[in-house]
Order: C-alpha cells, then sequence, then structure tokens
C-alpha cells in the first residue's frame, strides 16, 4: 500500500527532528515522548547511513554521490504500524511517497533508487553474488563472478554504488543493502535470468 506524504523535508531535517524527539524522550522517559520520537522519521535500522547519525546531527555531505536509503516511522498499535520512505544519502533528497504493508520496505528501496539510479528497472537478472565466507575466498569470488556478469551491466554501474537483480523469490525476496559488489542493493526480481530486460536504453 503506498500513499503521498502530506509534506517533503529533506532528509537532513527530518533526521534532525527525530534527534531532538529522541532527546526530549531520554530526558522525560514519558510514554507520549517515545510514540512521538517512534513515529518520527529515521533511518530503518538495516539501511545505508544507520548507526552514523548522533542524535540528529546528520553528517550531511558525507556521501559524495546519491546513494539510495530508507526512512522508517513507527505507529503503533495502528495495524500495519511501520512505514516507509525512499531517501538519499547524497542529496538529502526524500520521497513523496510513503508505503505500509507487505512488500512497503522493498517498494521505498525501489523509490530511492528511481532517483539515485534511473534505469535500474531495466538491467538484466544477474547471478547471486557471492556471500562472505572468508576474505581470501571471497575476493576470488567476486573477481569470477564480476568476470561473468560486469559485461552485461553499465559502463562503471557497480563502481558508482549501482544495485543488481537477482532472482530470489519469498520469503527471501528482501532488497539487501551493500550485497551487489560495489557495495549497491541486490533488488530481488521473481524474473530469471533468461527473462531479463534488455539494455538498449543504456
Amino acid at each position: 500500500m503506498s500513499a503521498t506524504a502530506t509534506s517533503t523535508m529533506s532528509l537532513w531535517a527530518l533526521l534532525a527532528e527525530h534527534g531532538r524527539l529522541h532527546a526530549i524522550w531520554r530526558n522525560s522517559r514519558q510514554e507520549s515522548d517515545r510514540l512521538a520520537m517512534a513515529g518520527a522519521w529515521a533511518l530503518a535500522i538495516t539501511a545505508p547511513g544507520s548507526g552514523l547519525f548522533d542524535d540528529g546531527e546528520p553528517l550531511a555531505g558525507r556521501w559524495e554521490r546519491c546513494t539510495p536509503t530508507v526512512l522508517c516511522s513507527d505507529h503503533w498499535p495502528e495495524p500495519e504500524h511501520l512505514r516507509y520512505r525512499g531517501a538519499c544519502l547524497g542529496c538529502g533528497w526524500v520521497s513523496d511517497h510513503t508505503h505500509q504493508g507487505a512488500g512497503a520496505e522493498n517498494a521505498a528501496v525501489e523509490d530511492a533508487h528511481d532517483h539515485t539510479h534511473p534505469g535500474w528497472r531495466d538491467l538484466p537478472v544477474v547471478g547471486a553474488p557471492p556471500s562472505m565466507e572468508s576474505p581470501a575466498a571471497y575476493k576470488r569470488l567476486v573477481e569470477r563472478w564480476r568476470e561473468r556478469w560486469e559485461p552485461v551491466l553499465p559502463a562503471g554501474w557497480l563502481e558508482m554504488g549501482g544495485p543488481i537483480r537477482t532472482h530470489r523469490s519469498a520469503p527471501a525476496n528482501r532488497h539487501v543493502p551493500g550485497r551487489a559488489p560495489g557495495g549497491g542493493y541486490d533488488l530481488a526480481t521473481d524474473e530469471r535470468e533468461e527473462t531479463a530486460g534488455q539494455l538498449a536504453f543504456f
């Protein structure tokens, strides 16, 4: 389910507001203040940039390029209480759209990629990247993966933090940050490699 946000503030302003509300709650320990803090937009716990902000002092300018991330707010005890929005760590852009319910986080990730990496939806579906088993083995496996799959991606895509699309079905279809070689997202799709889109638009 998706809805349009009532107003759009920059990522930095939203994080500063969350930090302000967090400081109020930390001092008061009142439930009403905790709910206000939880309902404010903050970086989702596993999203890029999470943990790098201290009580609303966002590090604007830390990212040299547009980098996708996801904001979350919690409106417990409402049904489907978690809401998500795409955002950008580079320029501070925040999506006008909020998502809640099944697939909400993935939808917000996709909004963010529409901003940071236009054209990602037409990328070919590639093989799954290697998982970290040991640093030495991982490096070798990534080199092999790049030899096989990098030629079908736009030039410099991975170095720009570009995402990859891999075939994964529910329940393992969460878009995973940092899993693509180069640090971008691994975006799940129902498509298989042989049915992938073409690169004619590049």
